[in-house]
């Protein structure tokens, strides 16, 4: 079934509660949004396991008015549902909101709760979630969202994000552009997309891909430990960061993490901004028996080194006995046996270790 090429608009006594498209069945029971950590992995589980209700609907070519009511399409227990070339304002609630079911397409669509090209005035107002996925499999592609309090609320599995250009409100704001709340259960891909002034958070998460993506205006990426207090197989590389030369960290951390494993952070380019790695290299030079190189303002995690590589070079006769002495504290010192003049190279990976069979392997 198709519903296509049309204008709804919200009337001023439009339910604040309810969606000016709804797909559900009576047997469908809304998700609250107010769940979090634990209760809301096992709403979600439950929601997940269930039979999808209806399947094979596509919403396109439409444009949805909320009126600073409640929210524009609702989706609960479906399959296979398209939305496209959809222009969602004015919502209150949510711009669109998926709860169960698997693989809701949303594409070439816009969304904002209030009309903006960016540089509002009213934006430290700005308030609403433009897309909430509680629902796994999905994917969005090539969507804008202009303006609202968070650009992407994900407490599901298995999603990708590509082509998203977030500027709904600035992190300055209070913003978030996406963010990830299924801690422990994240599995989502964040590939080629444009965070505008606006960051991405992620919750305890558990096997994540954030890749080929532009981050503008100290925009960043935010690990936040959470109830879980794990992060684990985490991949943040070959992305861009421009920022306004206030020392933002392209990734940071919030909060301690008690289990880490798996992250490799590396290959990011930045300018204006301080950059942030798994992964960091160093050359040291001097007439002497020791030499440090202190990785502390370059590496991600602290007092954190896995695996160290070094090469020594020497121009002197004499064939010195050298070693690593220290890693703590990511500083890492190396000692030889006499005095000499060298250049010492040292490469760091904060990636965690496995034991397997009677082998380690990174």
């Amino acid at each position: 079934m198709q519903i296509h090429g049309g204008t709804l608009r919200a009337s001023k006594d439009f339910p604040t509660a309810r969606y000016l498209i709804e797909l559900w069945s009576s047997t469908d029971a809304k998700l609250s949004t107010n769940l979090h950590g634990t209760e809301l992995a096992a709403a979600a589980k439950y929601s997940f396991l269930r039979i999808a209700s209806y399947e094979d609907i596509t919403l396109r070519d439409l444009m949805l008015d909320a009126n600073f009511r409640g929210g524009g399409i609702l989706v609960i227990n479906s399959l296979r549902t398209n939305i496209d070339n959809c222009y969602i304002s004015h919502f209150m609630s949510f711009g669109i909101m998926v709860q169960g079911g698997h693989e809701t397409f949303i594409r070439n669509s816009f969304l904002g709760q209030r009309i903006t090209a960016g540089g509002n005035p009213d934006e430290k107002d700005f308030s609403g979630v433009a897309i909430s996925l509680m629902s796994n499999d999905n994917a969005v592609t090539d969507v804008v969202i202009f303006s609202a309090a968070v650009g992407i609320v994900v407490s599901g599995e298995a999603n990708i994000f590509t082509g998203v250009h977030c500027y709904n409100k600035a992190t300055g704001f209070g913003g978030v552009g996406i963010k990830l709340q299924l801690g422990g259960f994240t599995q989502t891909r964040i590939i080629a997309c444009y965070m505008d002034y606006t960051a991405i958070v992620a919750e305890d998460p558990v096997q994540l891909v954030i890749a080929d993506s532009f981050f503008l205006g100290d925009a960043n990426i935010v690990l936040k430990s959470s109830e879980n207090k794990m992060i684990s197989g985490v991949n943040i590389v070959d992305n861009m960061f421009s920022g306004s030369w206030k020392g933002v960290d392209i990734v940071q951390l919030e909060g301690q993490f008690e289990t880490v494993d798996q992250i490799v952070v590396d290959r990011n380019n930045v300018l204006g901004m301080t950059l942030k790695s798994t992964v960091a290299r160093g050359t040291v030079q001097g007439n002497g028996t020791t030499w440090a190189v202190d990785f502390n303002p370059f590496l991600l995690f602290p007092n954190r080194i896995q695996h160290v590589q070094y090469s020594f070079y020497t121009s002197d006769a004499s064939f010195p006995r050298h070693a690593i002495r220290n890693i703590s504290q990511n500083k890492v010192v190396i000692e030889a046996d006499t005095q000499v003049s060298a250049t010492v190279a040292v490469q760091v990976d904060q990636s965690a270790t496995f034991v397997q069979g009677n082998g380690i392997y990174s």
